[in-house]
């Protein structure tokens, strides 16, 4: 496999990694707990209407997560925005904070067995790690819960340039930050959108699809694990 600009073995200074479904997951399925709260109140929909609202409920956040002043209120916001999109009626909040409650335990967060292991074999090459994700807010308090924290010497999210990731500003602002040309910075993430957005922007990048992962499959994602990514930069895996 060679990189998409054509060069097989690029000079890498930085490495990029998003986090959620990158680097972590949640073993909580987001839709299912949606399913079974709404049933307990009486509110019965098909699975694939209520993963719709859900997935519009994300697209807003995507766009209009700083309007929220911290992480917390941004991601309820999510859920109220999908039951809205449902025509559920929740004047309490009791059904929107139930389902928030859920899907959004740090302890239901699990990071991926490759993940250290990775970020450890790039670190040994003397090779600078960061983090690049479109949370708008700082995710500091889940690096360290899930103990992440210590492996990446920069962090940068979407509310660190007011972009979002699928947008060529928020990459021409970090390369900027960095003080190093684009095309020594390399780039894993989930999201087409924004591994697309990098690349023209002039950063290496590559995208990741990992088995299980609620996200969308797209056509032919560069890497399912992220132990491929170590040959492609001739690192030997710790």
């Amino acid at each position: 496999m060679a990189f998409p600009q054509g060069n097989s073995s690029p000079s890498v200074d930085l490495c990029l990694f998003d986090l959620d479904f990158t680097l972590i997951k949640l073993t909580v399925d987001a839709v299912d707990s949606h399913v079974e709260h709404l049933k307990r109140s009486g509110h019965i929909f098909p699975r694939h209407c209520i993963a719709a609202a859900y997935e519009d409920g994300w697209e807003d956040y995507l766009h209009n997560g700083f309007r929220h002043s911290d992480q917390a209120k941004a991601y309820l916001n999510v859920v109220q925005y999908a039951l809205a999109r449902l025509g559920v009626c929740d004047p309490g909040g009791n059904i929107a904070a139930d389902i928030d409650n859920d899907i959004n335990d740090v302890n239901e967060m699990t990071i991926y067995e490759d993940s250290v292991t990775v970020l450890q074999s790039i670190r040994s090459a003397g090779i600078e790690i960061g983090l690049a994700t479109g949370r708008w807010h700082d995710p500091g308090p889940d690096l360290d819960h899930v103990g992440l924290t210590s492996y990446f010497d920069r962090i940068y999210f979407a509310g660190t340039f007011g972009h979002q990731k699928d947008s060529c500003e928020f990459w021409a602002s970090l390369v900027l930050d960095t003080g190093r040309s684009a095309d020594e910075i390399l780039l894993i993430d989930d999201s087409l959108m924004s591994v697309e957005a990098a690349r023209k922007t002039g950063l290496q990048a590559l995208a990741i699809h990992r088995e299980g992962s609620p996200l969308p499959i797209f056509d032919s994602p560069d890497l399912s694990s992220l132990t491929e990514v170590l040959p492609l930069l001739q690192i030997r895996l710790e």
